[in-house]
């Protein structure tokens, strides 16, 4: 018989447990317009018979209505340090707004129509294969809501994405 040794998630520093802290890049596109947002909530799973990658996007932001329009995204890893001022602004700027694209210094590839950020190291191609609005009434964790969501009417939106491809350098 095996005994398992418990390990504390923070402790593992390679493979799907590690989606903490850093920040990721979602690119999303209407078809005509290209925009790039910066996010640190989401994963990567399997459900439906699919590989999954989940995001995490406010229904307020641009990138929702792109997200809506296409249902298609990427999202892109790039490195925390060099890219921390690109990510950083990314985090503050509406797309709606400005060219983000331009403003974050960095370039947009396409992988069969669905753009990614070319400066990654690694991106995952996705296409929405389901939504759904989180709701105060879902958090079963007391102040959970209450510490993320100051402003009730800006929860976030899950998408579940069908892993099509993934990028690699």
């Amino acid at each position: 018989m095996r005994v398992f040794q418990p390990v504390d998630p923070s402790d593992i520093e390679d493979g799907p447990y590690t989606f903490v802290g850093d920040k990721i890049i979602i690119t999303s596109t209407d078809g005509k317009k290209v925009n790039i947002t910066a996010a640190a909530w989401g994963g990567v799973g399997y459900l439906w018979d699919k590989r999954l990658v989940f995001i995490f996007v406010r229904k307020s932001r641009y990138t929702r209505e792109l997200l809506d329009t296409t249902g298609e995204f990427s999202v892109s890893f790039v490195d925390q340090q060099e890219f921390r001022g690109a990510l950083k602004y990314l985090s503050l700027v509406s797309g709606r707004d400005e060219d983000k694209v331009a403003g974050a210094r960095m370039n947009i590839g396409y992988y069969e129509g669905i753009p990614y950020v070319e400066e990654a190291g690694e991106v995952l191609i996705c296409k929405t294969v389901f939504r759904q609005e989180l709701e105060k009434e879902g958090f079963m964790e007391e102040g959970l809501a209450e510490k993320f969501y100051k402003d009730e009417g800006e929860y976030h939106i899950l998408y579940a994405g069908e892993l099509l491809k993934i990028l690699l350098r």
